[in-house]
């Protein structure tokens, strides 16, 4: 069994299809992703991490926090899980401005 190599058109085509149709949020939240493709938390010592996502740190009061950790438990997901969920949800309702 063989797999495809992509060229360069088959990304130009794949680039125009998105800036053409991109995801709606309703599609991001749908994806059920493999959990074996994504790494969970930091890579252990000595080894190289393969790429970084960025980081954003965010103060939550203690309530806030207790609950966010709780639902998290509750839905068997992780409170950064939820909070990615909000975040793609909350701008979906609220388009992006453009810059000034």
């Amino acid at each position: 069994m063989t797999s495809k190599r992509f060229t360069d058109a088959d990304y130009a085509d794949m680039a125009e299809d998105y800036a053409g149709n991109p995801p709606t949020v309703e599609e991001i939240l749908s994806l059920e992703v493999n959990p074996a493709f994504l790494r969970m938390g930091r890579p252990a010592k000595g080894v190289a991490a393969k790429g970084k996502t960025p980081v954003i740190s965010v103060r939550l009061p203690g309530a806030i926090r207790a609950e966010l950790v709780r639902r998290a438990e509750d839905e068997g997901s992780s409170p950064s899980e939820l909070i990615r969920q909000a975040v793609v949800e909350f701008l979906g309702n609220h388009p992006l401005k453009s810059p000034r």
